[in-house]
């Protein structure tokens, strides 16, 4: 029984009551074996207790090097008001910061039990100032119209499709690796041109080559009144029915005379645009929904134009009408941010 009493003690911390004890039968002349039976401990736990009493003239432990394992309440509020100061700081810089002698493991823990989650912030386009007032100035002019003006709108817009842009996700556990991909940065690209209605009507326009004006023109001649009539108003033949209008950014091969007169010519009605406001753009996140359905690479243009084409003539209708739908929700988001850049 005593020796079972001696393994369930082997690797406890020996009270400090337990090694005075020893000490004092020791110092009456007792073996360690005899001071064993009595404290219930191995005899050369014992004797080593009162050789290191004998060295020190103390029983108890030496202070530990290094630092404690926590960190104090002090040092701790001093890395949340570090972080509070500068939420853009990495893990080191808030520890550089404070001032705080802890690892950035630690500092880690800290900010994960006060609630704090790192998180990518989102990306959106500059805005000059110039830029803010005229998105202002324009979504208050246009704040007014009612959803049936925005039906007759045709969104247009020419995107350089080159691969689907979400990166690849891999399931992976502790032993398993990463895969890393192999892509080429310069493979595979098509610039494209596309229209969309509220009507289901739409327009894709592959584009070979440079991309200036004279063929910006050449493509509006070719498509546009051939594939949306109405835009012209001498061919809208419902007399409860209103020409279709125009939108186009103002990229530099959309704004030459030779452009403007095409319109003038066909008594086509475009759209005044703000600079700077793909939020305001319908068409953008039909190039976002086409993107995310292609591929992660491509070999060669022809299988890429053969998805964009796919995708394309594949786009949900209902889609479209809900983009439709928002645009008033759209204008009063930039009245809001006071013209700044939006979430659409």
């Amino acid at each position: 029984m005593e020796i079972e009493d001696q393994e369930r003690n082997l690797n406890k911390e020996i009270p400090e009551s337990i090694r005075l004890e020893i000490v004092h039968w020791k110092r009456q002349g007792l073996s360690g074996s005899e001071v064993s039976q009595i404290v219930h401990r191995p005899p050369s736990t014992c004797n080593t207790i009162y050789r290191k009493w004998q060295k020190t003239g103390t029983v108890k432990n030496k202070s530990r090097s290094g630092r404690p394992p926590k960190l104090s309440e002090s040092e701790k509020e001093m890395i949340i008001e570090t972080i509070k100061a500068n939420p853009d700081f990495s893990v080191s810089q808030v520890i550089e910061e404070s001032k705080v002698d802890t690892s950035k493991t630690t500092g880690w823990r800290a900010l994960k039990a006060h609630g704090f989650n790192c998180r990518v912030s989102k990306e959106k386009w500059a805005v000059t100032e110039i830029q803010r007032r005229d998105r202002l100035r324009w979504a208050k002019r246009y704040i007014h119209m009612p959803q049936e003006y925005w039906f007759r709108v045709v969104f247009t817009d020419e995107s350089l499709v080159q691969r689907n842009p979400k990166k690849q996700r891999f399931w992976v556990d502790e032993e398993m690796e990463v895969p890393t991909l192999q892509r080429d940065r310069w493979g595979p690209s098509v610039l494209i041109w596309g229209a969309i209605t509220y009507a289901k009507t739409s327009i894709l326009e592959i584009i070979q080559g440079n991309f200036k004006s004279e063929d910006y023109l050449s493509l509006l001649k070719r498509r546009l009144l051939k594939n949306l009539p109405t835009l012209n108003p001498k061919n809208v033949k419902d007399k409860d029915s209103e020409a279709l209008i125009f939108q186009q950014d103002g990229a530099s091969i959309h704004t030459t005379p030779m452009i403007f007169d095409y319109f003038e010519e066909r008594n086509i009605e475009v759209l005044s645009w703000p600079a700077k406001s793909p939020d305001l753009s319908l068409i953008e996140n039909v190039w976002c929904a086409l993107k995310d359905k292609l591929k992660r690479s491509y070999d060669c243009n022809e299988d890429l134009i053969e998805d964009i084409e796919n995708e394309w003539y594949s786009i949900d209708s209902d889609f479209i009408a809900n983009l439709y739908m928002s645009m008033k929700d759209r204008i009063q988001s930039i009245i809001d941010a006071e013209g700044g850049p939006t979430d659409y």
